[in-house]
């Protein structure tokens, strides 16, 4: 399918069916343009590292390091020099993490056991930037089949766990550490947001749609038509507009009420992972295919791919709270790196 035919699909189900003029909006596409990047510092992670993320204040990054179970399977670094600073061991194998907002809780989301891992991440938080650091499990969260991508709501209360295995989003107490209900999702659910209103927004990855469940709600109110393969969905910070990426090499920027297709930005080949600087202005890609990294400009509708020298499908990927310098983090699949890239 082409890109022209993919993305004439992002727009509300009931919209396209109604047959209205809107139902094909114009919308505008991004130039090539905006910040260079180069990279600054490379380290070894352990095998496979599937995800990374950064600390809230921006002194931690961790990694996922999918391909070695049961040992070594989070691994910490400090995020300006990456050196290494800490790990986490726990049986089964770590896929994605997200962080509390006062960074002293990581939640661990373990493929192989279905559970969500909660570890205590005070000590790395709080410690300077070279110290070594002792983070620690602290409690195991039951939920569906093969939990994969997570989401905290605004207030903190409520941990979503997208279920890759049983077509499900498990709701979690974060007070009590318990399952409260599942939602129901067509296949493969990967990529997820809350809004502000605490409105959950979670894709289908294998369903070609975004479910729309209200807070507190137990079935979806209504759902996205999608580009195909909907994979990792971010928002804006005034939570207006959703950003989501697909598999054939763009990252489409839709109203987040709606579902309206507002716009396109061109990324490499076969996107996964995207992150968003704290103020909204740049949103980074990791391009598994082409194994190098995008940089759009929400605000100047530029984008620019950089090549990554040796990197092997860039799976992961993270960008610094702060925009200015701006900093990215991607993890290589095949040679197990974790790769800083900054702007000059």
């Amino acid at each position: 399918m082409g890109s022209l035919a993919l993305f004439s699909q992002g727009v509300p189900a009931q919209e396209r069916a109604a047959g209205t003029p809107s139902a094909r909006p114009r919308v505008f596409r991004t130039t090539r343009g905006g910040p260079e990047l180069s990279v600054t510092a490379r380290v070894r992670t352990g095998v496979q590292p599937k995800s990374v993320n950064v600390s809230p204040d921006g002194a931690r990054v961790v990694t996922c390091n999918f391909g070695r179970p049961d040992r070594d399977n989070v691994s910490v670094y400090d995020s300006l020099t990456l050196a290494q600073v800490g790990s986490i061991t726990f049986p089964g194998n770590a896929v994605e993490t997200v962080f509390s907002a006062d960074g002293r809780t990581l939640y661990v989301s373990n493929f192989r056991e279905n559970v969500v891992e909660v570890i205590d991440f005070s000590s790395c938080y709080a410690a300077s930037a070279a110290a070594p650091c002792s983070p620690t499990p602290r409690a195991t969260i039951t939920t569906g089949s093969l939990p994969k991508f997570m989401a905290l709501s605004p207030d903190g209360a409520t941990l979503y766990v997208a279920n890759w295995g049983d077509r499900s989003v498990s709701v979690v107490d974060v007070a009590t550490l318990r399952e409260t209900r599942r939602l129901p999702t067509l296949r493969h659910p990967r990529g997820m947001v809350v809004r502000p209103d605490g409105t959950l927004l979670a894709a289908a990855f294998h369903g070609d749609v975004i479910h729309v469940f209200p807070a507190g709600a137990s079935a979806e109110s209504e759902r996205f038509a999608m580009c195909e393969l909907p994979r990792h969905l971010l928002l804006s910070p005034d939570g207006a507009t959703m950003y989501v990426t697909c598999s054939m090499g763009h990252v489409g920027f839709y109203d987040a009420r709606s579902g309206a297709r507002l716009g396109i930005g061109t990324l490499g080949r076969n996107p996964r992972s995207i992150a968003i600087t704290a103020d909204g202005r740049y949103i980074g890609a990791a391009n598994f295919t082409s194994s190098d990294v995008s940089l759009v400009d929400t605000v100047d509708h530029t984008h620019r791919t950089i090549a990554v020298p040796g990197a092997s499908r860039i799976v992961g990927l993270a960008m610094h709270p702060r925009s200015s310098p701006i900093r990215l983090y991607a993890t290589s699949w095949d040679t197990n790196e974790l790769i800083l890239l900054s702007s000059r």
